[in-house]
């Protein structure tokens, strides 16, 4: 019989906080502490101090630490309890991320002399290609050490971050092998499954997945596991497994990253892969909830793209009474508003353009292109197109507007907007909604490559430089070139399109040289390419003469200019009648500027002695201004452009005519541009391309286009190509070359 003092005591002694502190105490003089590391697992979150807590208690009740308790009744009193307090630890809402924890305990022991440490510090802060070594260091140097499971899973860990799959797994094999019962099974199994996926062995990852559902005691990696499984059906368009996978992770998992990856999946694989065909099928088997907002949205996009009015009104009809209170409701509310409000026309152009604020001008004269290709239809076609116009100086915004008109099934495409900013804000919403949008004047370089919906009529730098190239070099039979450019975007441009052209077409660029907009001297760039002035001239050849010096060797590619004398001229009394004159070692000079400067520059070439030579220009050149600068020193001129309204071209004459029939002025080149491309778009629709989709692929075919802009060419990412107009200046006046 124990007394009742002896009792008491015990009582006392079993006090739970009384029994943890003396059991811990215990357990760290009697016992080796587990080692617990931090598994990071992707995308999750870290619940380091409950893990801890848990293995810590899970390592006291192991069948060693139960034999040390059983030794008397006070001692299996005390398990009990301690059962008793520590077994809903077990049962604690899951870690947020799966971990195996590493106590930060060799922050206060002597790292460098254990490797296993040393590694951990390294791997900790972040420095994992320079842990590795370290790992190893320990493995070799402990064969049978209880960290060997931590340090391979480590090092598999490292490798998988680096994307080096087939290593990673290689260590992950090598931990089960040397510890078969680690706690650390499901995560290796998962992870594995990763590195599998990735090197696309998808059998091999599916079955470490499926074990992770059945065997894994952690929901969240139940759940990651999942994820990762609709990825590989989706993967081997077994479409309606992934959905149903995608259904039951987005409803049923707590955590938010993760449901908000399940709806990305959900949504890539709807836009991407899915047919009219498997659409509705899973429309009808789920018929609410999420994916079905998803699912009827895609359909809805296909019979836009299709043009099908008759089938979109019974899918937004159907989408509002299931989805009421929906994101996207109140905007298709609007569309179905629009659409029972009536429209006669089978098919709708949509234009946006600024025509109202700074640039309404420019717009205006946009507008009167469209309107004038428009009225150049024959009636039966005009009852078939209706023109839509909408303003881009709009303050609901160019996305908002443009979004508006691509929500009717009944606009095939747009045409617009003007800016090159617009467009590449316009391309984001072209793709969305498969509508194809022609710009007539966007001209910066890059704009269509990030959109297949994208497209231009608009004269770009790259086409003006490769025209004036080829023309330069196969039509004029010119070869060595110099450069003279202003230092702007535009100017940069056009030298660096013209250095390629040149070089593909087998010529030359021997000198460049840049200016800046302000200037209006330009000596020193005229010196740098080989120019001299009169009187600098004359003191350098009677030098030469007078000295018996020979002249300078010309084949150096990088002697740009010479002094020659005319002998017959030559005679020792009569020095000052020398004929003298520049001999440049190129053929013609590229001046991509704008007339105001180009008009400066040219006379002053002259007086350097750079003659005899063709200056090449463009765009920028064509005005009446130059003329009226530039004077007699303009003898062999060569410029381009889009539009030249003096045309001898009969389709450019007319077009004139009729611009200044019906508006009173003549026509700018916006105008030229937007009346190509709006008569490129109401071909192609009048020849059947009564949709988006086949108005994109009548687009891309177009072929030689006969525009007021130059013989026009639709190229596959949305460019043009262009013959355009070749000009030059002929008894004071700007004319036609080609």
């Amino acid at each position: 019989m124990i007394s009742k003092e002896r009792w008491a005591k015990l009582k006392r002694k079993c006090c739970p906080m009384h029994l943890y502190r003396w059991w811990y105490n215990k357990q760290s003089r009697n016992t080796i502490e587990p080692q617990f590391q931090i598994h990071e697992i992707p995308n999750t979150k870290t619940s380091v101090k409950m893990e801890i807590k848990r293995q810590r208690m899970m390592h006291l009740l192991s069948k060693d630490c139960i034999k040390s308790l059983c030794f008397n009744s006070a001692r299996r009193i005390s398990l009990a309890l301690l059962f008793f307090l520590i077994w809903p630890l077990n049962s604690v809402a899951e870690p947020e991320k799966t971990v195996l924890l590493e106590e930060k305990s060799y922050e206060s022991s002597n790292v460098s002399s254990d490797p296993f440490l040393q590694a951990e510090h390294l791997f900790h802060s972040g420095e994992l290609i320079a842990a590795k070594p370290y790992y190893h260091e320990y493995l070799d140097k402990n064969t049978r050490g209880q960290r060997r499971p931590n340090a391979f899973f480590r090092l598999g860990l490292i490798d998988q971050k680096e994307k080096s799959f087939s290593t990673a797994i290689r260590f992950y094999k090598m931990l089960l092998g040397s510890d078969p019962g680690t706690l650390l099974t499901h995560d290796v199994n998962f992870n594995m499954g990763v590195c599998n996926y990735e090197l696309g062995n998808l059998d091999t990852a599916e079955e470490l997945f499926n074990a992770v559902l059945r065997q894994s005691p952690d929901k969240k990696k139940k759940w990651q596991a999942m994820y990762f499984l609709s990825q590989l059906d989706s993967r081997r368009l077994s479409f309606e497994e992934a959905i149903g996978k995608l259904k039951k992770i987005y409803a049923q998992v707590d955590d938010k990253e993760l449901s908000q990856q399940a709806l990305k999946l959900a949504e890539e694989m709807i836009d991407e892969k899915f047919s009219e065909m498997i659409l509705s099928s899973l429309i009808q088997k789920y018929r609410s909830g999420f994916p079905v907002d998803l699912l009827l949205l895609k359909k809805l996009s296909l019979l836009r793209e299709q043009g099908d009015v008759g089938g979109y009104e019974p899918v937004l009809v159907e989408f509002l009474s299931i989805f009421p209170e929906h994101a996207k409701s109140e905007e298709l509310k609007n569309d179905l508003e629009e659409i029972r409000r009536g429209n006669t026309a089978q098919v709708v152009v949509g234009v946006v353009l600024p025509l109202t604020g700074k640039l309404a001008a420019t717009g205006q004269k946009v507008l009167q292109g469209i309107q004038l290709a428009y009225s150049r239809l024959p009636e039966e076609s005009r009852r078939l197109i209706t023109l839509n116009v909408k303003d881009s100086s709009d303050a609901i915004g160019l996305e908002k507007t443009l979004s508006d008109l691509a929500r009717n099934p009944k606009v095939v495409g747009v045409l617009g907007p003007l800016l090159s900013d617009e467009i590449k804000r316009a391309g984001a919403v072209a793709d969305s909604f498969r509508i194809p949008v022609f710009s007539p004047t966007a001209s910066s370089a890059g704009l269509v490559e990030s959109s297949s919906y994208v497209f231009r009529n608009a004269l770009t730098r790259k086409i003006q430089a490769q025209f004036l190239a080829e023309y330069s070099i196969n039509t004029l039979k010119l070869r060595r070139f110099v450069i003279l450019h202003p230092l702007e975007p535009f100017g940069e441009e056009l030298k660096e399109e013209f250095l390629k052209a040149v070089e593909a077409f087998g010529g030359e660029i021997v000198g460049i040289a840049s200016y800046d907009r302000s200037q209006n001297d330009f000596k020193n760039q005229i010196l740098e390419l080989g120019g001299i002035a009169d009187d600098d001239l004359s003191r350098m050849t009677r030098k030469q003469l007078l000295g018996n010096e020979a002249q300078e060797d010309f084949s150096d590619p990088a002697v740009l200019s010479r002094p020659r004398v005319d002998m017959e001229h030559w005679s020792e009394d009569k020095i000052e009648s020398l004929k003298v004159s520049l001999e440049l070692g190129y053929d013609a000079m590229f001046i991509p500027g704008v007339y105001d400067k180009v008009g400066l520059i040219i006379p002053q070439l002259a007086f350097y002695n750079i003659e005899k030579i063709a200056l090449l220009g463009a765009k920028g050149w064509n005005s009446p201004e130059l003329v009226k600068m530039g004077g007699k020193f303009l003898k062999s001129v060569y410029f381009v452009d889009g539009f030249y309204s003096d045309s001898h071209q009969v389709r450019v004459r007319k077009f004139v005519e009729l611009f200044q029939k019906n508006y009173g002025e003549m026509p700018s080149h916006f105008s030229a541009q937007a009346y190509d491309a709006a008569g490129i778009f109401f071909k192609s629709i009048v020849s059947g391309a009564d949709n988006r989709l086949k108005l994109r692929d009548s687009l891309i075919r177009v072929k030689n286009y006969p525009g007021v802009t130059g013989k026009t060419s639709m190229l596959e990412s949305g460019e043009s190509e262009k013959y355009i107009f070749a000009l030059t200046v002929k008894r004071k006046k700007i004319v036609e070359e080609n």
